[in-house]
């Protein structure tokens, strides 16, 4: 005998059940997004506001720099700079006429005449921005060769440079006197007086 089976239901059965499971997923899902939508709404408005106030103290310190800068532009428009670099050069001047050494200008100057030449006046010329020296020399010789072997042996020496003859003449005791002029580099500090070895 074949068991009955036997459907009282008005309708026939549905299992709901798959479509249960899927809206509840979907709306965790749904929550998910909407919160993590909220939380990065939440870090932009932060970071945004972190920007503008980190953008706004630059623009603050950019605006006090252009206000100084336009400060110290006045000021040196109010500069009289050419007083001002005559000054500079009138003390350079000074100061290299005060670091002046004459002993080794002597000390030089004797390295490079010859035996019948002698000198009898220097007058130096200090540069005004406190590099090297104009001088103008006075010269007496015994020989008429005695301006020409100077301005050899000047030549030779790095300290002395373009020296240049500007008079010679022949004086009543048979001597010869002349005049040079000539660039004079001190030598450098610390290193003492260098002597020419250029023959006599």
């Amino acid at each position: 005998m074949k068991p009955l089976h036997l459907n009282l239901a008005s309708r026939p059965y549905r299992d709901y059940r798959p479509v249960y499971i899927t809206v509840v997923l979907m709306s965790l899902l749904a929550a998910f997004l909407m919160l993590n939508n909220v939380e990065t709404y939440y870090r932009y408005t932060r970071d945004t506001q972190s920007t503008r106030a980190k953008i706004a103290s630059i623009e603050a310190q950019t605006q006090q720099e252009k206000q100084r800068n336009e400060s110290v532009q006045q000021r040196i428009k109010g500069l009289d700079l050419g007083r001002l670099d005559a000054q500079t050069k009138f003390v350079n001047a000074k100061l290299s006429e005060r670091a002046f050494s004459w002993s080794a200008l002597l000390d030089e100057l004797e390295s490079v005449l010859a035996d019948d030449v002698r000198l009898v006046s220097v007058t130096p010329a200090f540069g005004k921005d406190g590099g090297n020296t104009g001088l103008s020399l006075e010269f007496l010789s015994k020989s008429p060769d005695g301006m020409v072997r100077t301005i050899n042996r000047m030549h030779a020496d790095p300290q002395f440079r373009n020296p240049f003859p500007s008079r010679q003449a022949l004086v009543e005791d048979g001597t010869y006197s002349f005049s040079l002029s000539v660039e004079y580099v001190p030598p450098p500090a610390g290193n003492g007086v260098r002597l020419a070895e250029a023959s006599r």
